[in-house]
């Protein structure tokens, strides 16, 4: 059930990424200080740290991103991000590598490396993760809503199945 549940989460992402202009990544409206690559990112920290840091006993974000996405982050402050590419091939690689974990542990495989409390306390984790992760694919829709509003254009209108599409 976790896998599934962990399956249904990714489909819209990558396309709320290339669906935002390239000038608009890192562009957050007054006040606010998160933008969609930020949330795309922060979507990565939330599933190795809910998912993969439990399961394989240690975070497989690359070098220095933990920093950049973690929760508590400050994007304004931050000048060198990784590109759109980089983000998207990161959700796609570690979308695989979160099922094959949980898989895993659902087959019993993984139960010695389960966190105190076993498969109840850990799915309880999971789904907190998944659900924030939900909660900030909605930022990002909302974010590229706005700069669609303001006249920004798409940079890729490759998806046909993107939720921006022209309705």
């Amino acid at each position: 059930m976790s896998a599934g549940l962990a399956g249904f989460r990714r489909h819209s992402r990558p396309y709320l990424l290339d669906a935002a202009p390239e000038d608009g990544l890192t562009w957050a409206p007054p006040g606010l200080c998160n933008h969609v690559l930020w949330h795309g990112g922060h979507a990565l920290w939330l599933a190795d740290h809910f998912a993969i840091e439990p399961l394989a006993g240690q975070s497989e974000l690359p070098e220095g991103w933990g920093d950049l996405f973690a929760a508590g982050a400050a994007p304004t402050a931050i000048t060198d991000w990784p590109g759109r590419e980089a983000v998207v091939e990161a959700l796609h690689d570690q979308h695989l590598r979160v099922m094959e974990l949980l898989s895993a542990a659902e087959q019993g495989d993984l139960a010695p490396s389960l966190p105190r409390g076993g498969w109840h306390r850990f799915a309880g984790s999971l789904l907190h993760g998944l659900h924030d992760e939900a909660r900030h694919q909605g930022e990002m829709y909302s974010l590229v809503k706005q700069m669609r509003k303001a006249g920004a254009q798409s940079v890729d209108k490759k998806h046909s199945r993107s939720p921006l599409r022209e309705r």
